[in-house]
């Protein structure tokens, strides 16, 4: 009996530990690339950004954690584009110029489901909100009616976020992730345009 007793004690430690191991806090960083595309012209608008986020969150168990992030742009650029004729709003137009953009700070909360497939690999999905600052320069000429518009606006890209990673453990504490997700959209730039963000990060977090 005695046995027995020790035997069961030993197997509940171990559980204990082992959900130990699977709770707690982590911190870490990620180096974001972002697609920014403009609706309506999406086949040939698109502007790059980069962010360098702070990551921090929690394991509730081996399935679910909650984590929220602080990001900062990395630098600004400009490009010309031409559209070619396109439908908007059933009037056509030929639009020439040039688009330049700055990604300021951004932040995201998100619930994180995960998918343990191996104690060195597994998969996870996020869901929540994020909002990012965005500046834009635009400059354009419509090539058919021979109007010209320049505009320069700060806004927020933002709202529902989702996105799905993998993380590979190379020690109990340590692992490496890789993530694509999507960001949300702005308000209206142009009339029916509006901005999207997602992106591609690759990072680090640190497991207490």
């Amino acid at each position: 009996m005695k046995k027995v007793l020790s035997v069961a004690a030993v197997a509940l430690a171990l559980s204990a530990t082992a959900v130990q191991a699977n709770e707690g806090v982590y911190v870490g960083a990620n180096y974001q690339f972002n697609k920014i595309t403009a609706t309506e012209l999406n086949d040939v608008f698109k502007n790059d950004t980069n962010t360098l986020n702070v990551v921090a969150g929690y394991d509730f168990n081996e399935f679910f954690a909650v984590e929220g992030n602080i990001g900062l742009g990395m630098g600004s650029n400009s490009e010309k584009f031409d559209t070619g004729v396109q439908s908007i709003d059933k009037d056509k137009v030929h639009l020439q110029g040039k688009y330049g953009n700055k990604q300021g700070m951004s932040y995201g909360i998100h619930a994180v489901g995960k998918l343990p497939l191996h104690e060195m690999f597994g998969l996870y999905a996020k869901v929540g909100y994020s909002s990012m600052s965005y500046e834009s320069n635009f400059e354009a000429k419509d090539k058919l009616s021979g109007e010209g518009v320049k505009l320069n606006e700060k806004t927020n890209i933002g709202g529902l976020s989702y996105a799905i990673g993998a993380e590979f453990n190379v020690m109990p504490e340590l692992a490496i992730t890789a993530e694509y997700g999507v960001f949300g959209e702005s308000k209206e730039v142009l009339p029916k345009t509006k901005l999207q963000a997602s992106g591609f990060n690759v990072g680090m977090k640190y497991k207490f």
